[in-house]
């Protein structure tokens, strides 16, 4: 760091860690909705589920959501049928249905997986959703 006057090792890791924020985003359906932050350190990403989830599955499903699972069913689930473990946002002072990313220590193919993968459980939760919704 000292000898790198130019901050070249620097830049490289930034724009690694920026092309997984940008991966996860595209895996989420939101690269092309958002521009984050340029002050944004991208070390670390939350995923705020219950405020994505009410603009993609509807207010009602989330309601019935936070009533009926757990907080932690979300990175469960994720682990449990994708293979990805992610830690609750609640132990750092997030919100309860959140999920904490780190951009520096998994591989760049694995952030849109992250992102599809959340999506996924999402599209399980509004199908859980509507079944109890006919069953009343």
């Amino acid at each position: 760091e000292m000898m790198d006057v130019k901050k070249a090792y620097q830049a490289a890791c930034m724009e690694i860690v920026h092309k997984r924020i940008w991966s996860l985003l595209d895996g989420l359906g939101l690269a092309d909705k958002l521009n984050p932050n340029p002050n944004y350190d991208a070390y670390y990403g939350l995923i705020d589920f219950e405020f994505w989830a009410r603009k993609n599955i509807g207010d009602k499903a989330v309601d019935y959501l936070k009533t009926h699972i757990h907080p932690l069913d979300l990175a469960f689930r994720l682990a449990e049928a994708h293979g990805i473990v992610l830690l609750n946002g609640g132990g750092f002072d997030a919100p309860e249905w959140s999920l904490r990313v780190s951009l520096a220590n998994l591989p760049d193919d694995v952030y849109d997986d992250i992102g599809r993968g959340v999506r996924a459980i999402a599209r399980g939760y509004r199908d859980a959703y509507e079944a109890a919704k006919e069953g009343v």
